[in-house]
């Protein structure tokens, strides 16, 4: 589980806002085309429990950087394996973030 500082919070929110428009500000198209266009089946497949407990540490540190360009940087420096992982992360959190967000319920 991560744990988000108030302080913290108006960023998140801003990062979310716009990645439930479309604009995913964290990572340049190529990340994410990359992320979801393997021709590995299992990279496709969604992000296992193990895996994504693995990268817990990297969506944790980007959200203790305090700015856009310095998360962005963070990214840059991550192996291609662990950045696909923390892109699939991200957007779990993001569906989550849309989930949560529709009051309608059926």
């Amino acid at each position: 589980m991560i744990y988000i500082e108030k302080s913290q919070l108006d960023q998140i929110e801003y990062v979310l806002g716009q990645a439930v428009q479309g604009n995913h500000v964290l990572f340049d198209p190529a990340h994410l085309r990359k992320a979801f266009s393997s021709s590995d089946p299992l990279a496709r497949a969604p992000l296992s429990e193990e895996a994504a407990y693995a990268v817990e540490h990297h969506i944790e540190k980007l959200i203790t950087l305090p700015t856009l360009p310095q998360k962005r940087a963070y990214v840059e420096r991550l192996d291609a394996t662990t950045l696909e992982h923390v892109v699939l992360a991200y957007f779990n959190i993001v569906g989550n973030t849309l989930y949560e967000s529709n009051t309608t319920r059926h």
